[in-house]
């Protein structure tokens, strides 16, 4: 079974979770017992991945919960990778004491001996495929070997099918801010994305500190975000802060 981290928790990604089950299970012919994990992470931010898998649904959600992701050794050779490469306890061990957490719950599931293939995009994205087996070891990397090609293929493949996909929910949802941001609001935070301190905002825009607080939480409410920081982090990337201009 595919599981998809973003759709357990908003349930609006279903369609293309089907499409890239169908693509994999499609375009290669796993050995049995392969389990798989395509994901993709800002490089700059390092936010939570969307990660879409068949890896234990346990371990996804401990992975994800536990934050491991911010000192993954996977993810970490992968940032300064363009090719393949295969890792198992040895080539991933080193003195990062936080790496301990990984290999003590990943231990449980046997996750241990791997393959990751890399992508990196213009959008400044780590896509990655990782495989691993619970099978026959020898098969499984008989058939990476003969196959590197084809999955590095397969991982352009569905990191274009969701890269479509997020430019079309990122339309929607820009659509959406333009309709429900003030010009004020706007303003307000591209001050803010220029460094500029509520005080310095509330002189230049000629308003009171309270009022650029109070537009500042309107922003962090309307684009769903936790801060100021991350606001104006949001907004650069949809490019709202030129709307106004």
């Amino acid at each position: 079974m595919l599981i998809n981290v973003k759709s357990a928790r908003d349930n609006k990604h279903v369609l293309i979770t089907d499409e890239i089950n169908d693509l994999i299970h499609r375009e290669i012919n796993f050995p049995e017992h392969t389990r798989f994990a395509y994901s993709v992470i800002n490089k700059r931010h390092l936010d939570q991945p969307v990660i879409y898998s068949n890896y234990p649904t346990e371990w996804i959600n401990t992975y994800i919960n536990m934050t491991l992701y911010h000192h993954d050794p996977v993810i970490i050779i992968a940032l300064q990778r363009i090719m393949p490469f295969t890792w198992n306890d040895k080539t991933l061990s080193s003195d990062d004491t936080r790496h301990e957490d990984i290999f003590k719950v990943a231990g449980k599931y046997n996750i241990s001996n791997g393959h990751t293939f890399t992508l990196h995009d213009h959008e400044n994205n780590l896509a990655t495929l990782s495989l691993y087996t619970e099978g026959d070891t020898d098969c499984f990397q008989d058939y990476v070997v003969k196959n590197k090609k084809n999955l590095q293929q397969l991982l352009l493949t569905i990191h274009e099918r969701y890269i479509i996909e997020r430019r079309y929910d990122r339309k929607l949802f820009r659509e959406k801010l333009e309709k429900e941001l003030t010009s004020r609001e706007i303003e307000t935070l591209r001050w803010a994305s220029l460094g500029k301190t509520y005080n310095e905002i509330a002189i230049i825009m000629g308003i009171t500190e309270s009022t650029v607080k109070f537009h500042i939480g309107n922003l962090i409410v309307k684009l769903g975000v936790v801060n100021a920081k991350h606001a104006i982090r949001k907004a650069s990337d949809l490019h709202l802060l030129q709307i106004y201009e």
